[in-house]
């Protein structure tokens, strides 16, 4: 355990945090306390969502109506990579699909219904079922919208990490996919840290790319992925270093957060 963080990078409010590199993990408080992960939980939606795909239920390819009488025909890798041009969090459309990066709770819960569908079990429980059992994440609880409604430990999210950096569960063509770019050069807005001429996102995952004005760490390559949450949450994998990082705590996401974060994580990549 290191002796503790620098003054200005010190939460003011309870919090966990751990950061993981190849040989060992360094821990900040305690990492057992369960916090709400909010749209952190879109990464278990989309792991689970891939393990189905895995297994044959359902394709990336599968098209799939949405819209309020289901009147646009979009696929499932659309939904996952919030480029169906469904808004926030209702049946509306914001833009045509592929036109633009709409951040979109509403388009992984339509990817999750469809993934319930072509399993014949509730998404909640097929989550549990091939990812949290698994993986042995005991603290984490999804009950409610896969996009948001998740729950859990900083411990878990570690645990987490280490399948999306090495996939245990999938295989690593598919994990690849999941990774990497899916429709380039689309602008769009991320919620907290503004638009982005390429707004670039994978399967579910943020991916940093050459995004400067970002709540990843400026010293992780442009491959770093994953996610944070307004409840003050995030996690991200660097897969070049094989580093990561998890943050909790009481505090939903605001002004500490977008100012502190970046830098709390490049104080790890430069001290450690």
């Amino acid at each position: 355990m290191p002796d503790g963080l620098p003054g200005e990078l010190t939460p003011p409010f309870e919090f966990s945090l751990a950061f993981v590199e190849p040989g060992r993990v360094l821990e900040f408080g305690d990492s057992h306390i369960v916090y709400p992960y909010k749209s952190v939980t879109k990464l278990f939606a989309a792991w689970a969502t891939l393990v189905a795909i895995e297994r044959g239920y359902v394709d990336l390819g599968d098209e799939v109506a949405i819209g309020h009488s289901g009147e646009r025909i979009v696929t499932l890798r659309h939904l996952l990579a919030h480029a169906s041009g469904l808004s926030f969090r209702t049946d509306d459309f914001e833009a045509e699909v592929e036109e633009k990066r709409i951040y979109s709770n509403r388009g992984i819960e339509v990817a999750a219904k469809h993934v319930e569908t072509a399993t014949g079990t509730d998404f909640s429980r097929w989550t549990e079922e091939v990812v949290l059992e698994p993986l042995g994440l005991i603290e984490t609880l999804i009950d409610g919208s896969p996009a948001h409604a998740g729950e859990g430990s900083i411990r878990d999210l570690i645990v987490f990490g280490r399948e999306l950096l090495r996939p245990t569960l999938i295989g690593e063509e598919l994990a690849n996919e999941a990774r990497q770019t899916v429709f380039p050069g689309l602008r769009g807005l991320t919620p907290g840290f503004g638009s982005y001429s390429d707004n670039t996102w994978g399967l579910g995952l943020e991916i940093k790319n050459q995004k400067v004005r970002t709540w990843f760490p400026r010293s992780a390559s442009p491959q770093t992925f994953g996610h944070f949450g307004q409840s003050g949450s995030f996690l991200w994998i660097d897969p070049l270093s094989g580093r990561s990082a998890a943050f909790l705590g009481v505090e939903p996401f605001g002004a500490w957060h977008k100012k502190h974060w970046q830098r709390l994580s490049d104080f790890f990549y430069d001290t450690y």
